[in-house]
């Protein structure tokens, strides 16, 4: 299987220790985290807010339409290492996300950040993002 690789410049990572499914149409992250080299050009993140992740591309063979994410978060935390904390961070979906597979403790989250620079952010709502095994191979659903 080939490694998943996106633009240095541009990607972005989400991380977490485990997740948690108790809820219907809720993801529960802890010990969620973003790391990657995307944060060095990134504007400062807002306590209690969110970002629309679009798994489309991916998802194209498992849902029925656009396949949109929200990733919330509680409290950021900015830590020495370079990478952020995300306190009570959790993955909605109103409709699909118990159609889409699980998202595994060792899984993380690869965004492309390429369409949201200062000039193109307002123009772009959603984040292109993949899954990622922890081997760095990024999940073929249609195969």
């Amino acid at each position: 299987m080939e490694k998943f690789v996106l633009s240095d410049r541009f990607r972005l990572e989400v991380h977490w220790k485990k997740t948690v499914y108790n809820k219907e149409n809720i993801c529960g992250l802890k010990a969620a985290y973003l790391s990657g080299p995307a944060l060095a050009e990134a504007l400062r993140l807002e306590h209690n807010d969110h970002i629309m992740l679009d798994f489309f591309k991916q998802y194209v063979i498992l849902v029925e339409n656009v396949y949109v994410a929200k990733l919330s978060w509680g409290e950021v935390t900015y830590n020495k290492n370079g990478s952020i904390s995300l306190a009570n961070a959790f993955i909605t979906h109103d409709t699909e996300l118990n159609k889409v597979p699980k998202l595994k403790n060792n899984d993380y989250l690869v965004i492309d950040t390429s369409d949201h620079e200062v000039e193109t952010h307002p123009y772009n709502t959603v984040y292109k993002t993949y899954v990622v095994n922890e081997n760095t191979n990024l999940y073929k659903f249609g195969r």
